[in-house]
C-alpha cells in the first residue's frame, strides 16, 4: 500500500476517535478543511462541524457509555470508506427513539474525502431499521416481563 492510502485511512481513525468518542472538536478541526461538509441519513441537512459536533453531542448525551468503534477501512486514493458500529444504552430520547435499559448499536458506512491532507466531506448511511428492530425487541420483553 501506498503511503498516501495509509495516512488517509490514519487521518479518518483520527478524526473519528477525536469527534465521536473523546469529543474534542477544537483538536478535530486541525484535520478537516476550512469548508468541510458532514451528511448523515438521519438528518435532512448537511452540517458544517459546528452543526456535527452539536449531533455528536447530543448523540453522546443521550447514550451511557457511548463509542464508536471501525471494523473495517478501505482507501482507494483521496476516497476513504468506513464500516462502523455505534453502541450504547439509551438514557434519554433520541431522534424519534425512547429510552431502553439495554445496550443498542447502530451500524454505519460513511465515504470521506480528502483532499490536500485533509477531511473535506463525509457522508454516514446509518442502518436506523436494525436499531428500530433492537428497541422494538428490548421494548417488547420488557412489556412482556411487566405483564407478568
Amino acid at each position: 500500500m501506498t503511503d498516501s492510502v495509509e495516512t488517509n485511512k490514519k487521518l479518518v481513525r483520527n478524526f473519528i476517535e477525536l469527534t465521536w468518542n473523546q469529543g474534542r472538536f477544537n483538536l478535530a478541526r486541525s484535520l478537516l478543511a476550512r469548508d468541510f461538509t458532514y451528511y448523515a441519513s438521519m438528518v435532512n441537512m448537511p452540517m458544517g462541524i459546528e452543526d456535527m459536533g452539536a449531533l455528536i453531542g447530543k448523540i453522546r448525551d443521550s447514550m451511557e457509555d457511548f463509542s464508536i468503534s471501525v471494523e473495517e477501512i478501505v482507501c482507494e486514493g483521496n476516497r476513504v470508506v468506513t464500516q462502523s458500529t455505534f453502541c450504547g444504552s439509551l438514557i434519554k430520547p433520541l431522534m424519534g427513539f425512547q429510552p431502553v435499559d439495554k445496550m443498542v448499536a447502530l451500524h454505519a458506512a460513511t465515504f470521506w474525502e480528502i483532499k490536500n491532507g485533509q477531511i473535506v466531506s463525509g457522508t454516514s448511511l446509518l442502518d436506523t431499521a436494525d436499531l428500530f428492530q433492537q428497541v422494538y425487541r428490548i421494548m417488547g420483553a420488557a412489556h412482556q416481563a411487566s405483564a407478568v
